[in-house]
């Protein structure tokens, strides 16, 4: 009888260290793949007038230099959601790739300043029009912010949050004809610190109404 408690002691105890070293392998599987999909982001995009160096381009139709190609490769980026706080969008290139991302049922939510809203060529009409939601704040300040974050409200693991910020307004001068920069980085207590400014603004900001 003392045998079989014994050997039945042995076999749980057995038991338990082999689930442990189950779970224990399972969850070191499972950080290599995260760290392994999870990568680093820390580059600046400089713009410079002038720059003649134009390639074919991979998403857009015409050819561009090769910093709008790093900047558009970024802004093609998310895989869950993407908020953008942005003075003004007029650039086509851009404004394609939005839509691509809302009909993949990518989240958007823009932020734009009011009265660039109307401006000639803005690209906020259009979104709101297939249902992105879109705020400003009419007021005599400007909303000049010039930044997005990407996929920081996804749950997934495996994804890479980070922000786009810098000088770049996102129009056809900015992007072919100015000297700007652009920063790009996953550095997390950057991207929370701007997450959290952008849902101050959200919440701030009313829906645009263009009626």
């Amino acid at each position: 009888m003392a045998y079989k408690v014994i050997f039945g002691t042995l076999l749980g105890i057995a038991s338990m260290t082999f689930a442990s070293h189950l779970i224990y392998n399972f969850y070191q599987r499972r950080k290599k793949q995260v760290n392994s999909h999870r990568k680093d982001i820390n580059e600046v995009i400089i713009f410079s007038y002038g720059a003649h160096d134009l390639k074919k381009s991979k998403y857009s139709r015409c050819v561009v230099t090769p910093s709008m190609e790093r900047f558009l490769y970024y802004l093609n980026g998310p895989r869950h959601n993407i908020d953008i706080c942005m003075y003004i969008i007029t650039n086509s290139d851009v404004s394609n790739i939005l839509m691509k991302l809302h009909y993949r049922g990518i989240k958007i939510r823009l932020i734009i300043d009011a009265d660039m809203a109307y401006c000639t060529g803005s690209c906020a009409r259009k979104l709101e029009k297939h249902g992105v939601p879109v705020r400003w704040l009419k007021s005599t300040n400007l909303m000049h912010h010039k930044f997005c974050l990407i996929d920081t409200l996804a749950d997934d693991e495996l994804l890479t949050p980070y922000v786009m910020a810098g000088s770049l307004n996102w129009t056809n001068q900015a992007l072919s004809g100015n000297w700007e920069d652009v920063t790009v980085t996953s550095q997390k207590d950057l991207v929370q610190q701007y997450q959290v400014a952008f849902e101050k603004l959200w919440i701030l900001f009313k829906p645009i109404d263009f009626t």
